[in-house]
């Protein structure tokens, strides 16, 4: 049985400082190998990366707009954000291109591991735009709890890769190529989505979001491997590198 309504603690209702929290994981997690060599990254991966850091920054931005209670500057904002998104998106189908296509510039012999993570980014920003979009539906509907945590959910859609990063120059002798680095990511966050669930659950909360994402995550986790060694899905891949 769901239990009774009960006042949440402080430091839960501090939205923007979790939307610090994850803007600060991400922007260390690609300080060494993005943001510290970022005059020798190709221009449309400095695009996204710059895009998406802004996006989280705009989180952290917009929940402390609503806490001052400046709601029709977080309009705006919103409105202005939705460029900045499609900026996100756009630049991410084309990184994906790009790692598909490898060093070699051609899309023949894509490796296991390219095909996994085109299996992971493209179905990501695919649940982004839908979070996004709802997100918005919930704003006009002045549903702000859902809205809330639909905006929370964009924002830690993309800290799957910053983990990965995370796990592999924080610990090289546990996580020692990227095709682990993936999977603990994975884990990672199906273990911070349930205890999101869990914790709505606990204080008689419970929104369907997290429990979306988490269930998205897991999804991730038991299909990633099966799909990308089937010869129909590489043929998806290949497809998408030559578009």
């Amino acid at each position: 049985m769901t239990p009774g309504r009960r006042s949440l603690p402080r430091w839960l209702q501090q939205w923007w400082a979790w939307f610090t929290a994850i803007f600060a994981i991400t922007f260390v997690s690609f300080w060494p190998s993005f943001f510290s060599a970022i005059n020798n990254v190709e221009t449309h991966i400095v695009i996204h990366g710059i895009s998406a850091i802004a996006w989280m920054l705009l989180t952290i931005i917009q929940a402390s707009l609503i806490k001052s209670g400046w709601r029709k500057h977080h309009r705006t904002v919103g409105y202005l954000s939705l460029t900045l998104a499609a900026i996100l998106v756009l630049s991410g189908l084309w990184v994906i291109q790009t790692m598909l296509l490898g060093d070699s510039g051609t899309a023949e012999g894509i490796r296991l591991l390219a095909v996994k993570f085109f299996y992971i980014d493209f179905t990501a920003l695919v649940l982004f735009c839908v979070f996004l979009w709802l997100a918005i539906r919930a704003a006009r509907r002045r549903d702000i709890p859902l809205h809330l945590r639909l905006m929370a959910c964009t924002a830690i859609i993309p800290l799957e890769a910053a983990l990965e990063r995370t796990y592999i120059y924080g610990t090289p002798n546990l996580v020692p190529n990227f095709d682990v680095a993936l999977y603990a990511s994975v884990i990672t966050l199906i273990v911070v989505t349930t205890v999101l669930v869990v914790s709505e659950w606990w204080y008689g909360r419970s929104r369907w979001p997290f429990a979306a994402l988490c269930a998205y995550f897991v999804i991730m986790l038991l299909t990633t491997d099966v799909i990308a060694q089937t010869e129909w899905f590489n043929s998806v891949a290949i497809r998408y590198a030559n578009f």
